[in-house]
């Protein structure tokens, strides 16, 4: 049994690709058309704006996605199989955005893994039966506003729509813990203290809104026991009905004392439980700009980001009052008066002079694009009877444009771009004791 799986990052994707003829897009579209499995995460709902339950979120993740439900069937052309679906967008359009979704990729015979109509739903696995085998998913997300997360289901209450989530908390030092609630108390917050060495905080009022502190050696991230307990049963279970199992978490978290382009130490421990309960492979994804590193954990692969594919924030159509809101300081006019074009610029800084944008944090110090490295990758994991026999990388960029149709469509990278690109791979890898080697314009992985 031999399965090659081609990975990628974020598909935020909102117009036809279909028609691109650019030179080099079809070439990084190869490895994902030719392998037995091509897999992408989904970070953007699929609707019309309007329909059944469909109304914009107050909180967003950043900005508000949508693409139209033929985005679905434009995937399927490509050569993808699999989807995930779990994110900070998932419910950008509430329920009735998700559900359309859903709609859209079924249609389009396009099987997905974590969101559903309840917890238990969410959580399950997906699986593509393909010619060499059967191939299980289990999806889940660290990032998503708490209202977005599944419920289950009772014998006496029904569950909530949503999606597979994967909480963490964090471990702090006793002087760090004692800062966070003096100043909780300082800011009016409500704070409990359930147990020896553990602290919740969480505003008045929204009792379940709740960020935990536990006191530990340094300052990390630690996964939640139930959520990562729950996603191993899932993962367990797919095991035993697929000959090769992905499991999938997206994410935009970091560590504290890293950059982008490191993952956060709940993620790496999350990864090894992932493949301890059975998987075959680990792939994270969600940082935007930044690639992450690869890591063989017991003779499996884990791929922190493979970074995003399509990038197509820029090109949404329309978006509620609540965006243009949010950038009211960096728009000339008022936000009753703005054009999509108005709001997108406000968002990106509003020019020179104005209050910094979205991409002008404090903390990561130059938002998303610092630590970045300006591509992206499609990994081919090999396999032969569910080991891994290598991985290759192929390299992508974004080439500038004057040409609103090719904005965000990712092309093959040559030359100077392909080796900086893979190096940059190699950099983010080295770490975890992972070699990866250029060599004919492409990146390599081997097993010994």
């Amino acid at each position: 049994m031999s399965i090659d799986i081609a990975l990628v990052g974020d598909l935020n994707i909102n117009r036809r690709v279909s028609t691109c003829e650019a030179s080099g897009f079809h070439d990084l579209i190869e490895p994902i058309d030719g392998s037995t499995v091509g897999f992408g995460h989904l970070e953007t709902i699929l609707h019309d704006y309007e329909g059944s339950d469909l109304y914009p979120a107050a909180e967003a993740g950043g900005t508000w996605q949508r693409g139209p439900p033929f985005v679905a069937e434009e995937l399927a052309r490509m050569g993808f199989d699999l989807v995930s679906t779990p994110s900070n967008h998932v419910l950008d359009y509430a329920y009735g955005g998700l559900r359309s979704t859903w709609e859209a990729l079924e249609t389009a015979d396009l099987p997905h893994a974590g969101t559903g109509e309840t917890l238990g739903d969410a959580r399950a696995p997906t699986y593509l039966d393909t010619p060499e085998g059967r191939v299980g998913l289990v999806s889940m997300t660290s990032s998503f506003t708490s209202w977005s997360r599944a419920g289950d289901a009772r014998s006496d209450v029904g569950g909530r729509p949503g999606v597979n989530p994967l909480r963490y908390h964090h471990e702090v030092d006793g002087e760090t813990l004692d800062a966070i609630r003096d100043l909780a108390q300082q800011l009016g917050f409500w704070v409990l203290n359930p147990r020896e060495g553990e602290w919740l905080v969480h505003p008045p009022g929204l009792h379940n809104s709740v960020r935990r502190y536990v006191v530990g050696e340094e300052t990390t991230t630690v996964p939640d026991e139930r959520d990562l307990a729950g996603n191993c049963r899932a993962i367990e279970d797919a095991s035993e009905r697929a000959d090769l199992v992905v499991a999938h978490l997206h994410t935009h978290a970091w560590p504290p004392d890293g950059d982008l382009s490191d993952p956060a130490a709940f993620v790496r421990t999350a990864a090894r439980e992932c493949l301890d309960a059975g998987a075959d492979l680990f792939v994270a994804q969600g940082s935007h700009s930044p690639l992450r590193g690869i890591e063989r954990y017991d003779g499996k692969p884990i791929l922190y980001d493979p970074g995003d594919f399509f990038r197509m924030s820029d090109t949404v159509e329309r978006f509620p009052a609540d965006f243009y809101e949010r950038y009211e300081q960096n728009l000339s006019t008022h936000p009753a008066d703005a054009t999509p074009s108005d709001g997108l610029e406000a968002r990106s800084g509003g020019g020179p002079g104005v209050a910094s944008g979205f991409d002008a944090a404090v903390n990561p110090e130059g938002g998303y694009h610092t630590g970045s490295v300006m591509g992206t990758t499609v990994p081919v994991c090999s396999f032969s009877d569910g080991t891994l026999d290598g991985i290759e990388i192929y390299p992508g960029v974004w080439p500038e444009t004057d040409s609103i149709s090719l904005v965000g469509i990712p092309r093959l990278a040559t030359g100077e771009d392909a080796e900086r690109v893979v190096a940059s791979v190699a950099d983010c890898s080295a770490p975890f004791d992972t070699d990866v080697r250029f060599e004919d314009g492409r990146g390599y992985v081997d097993v010994p």
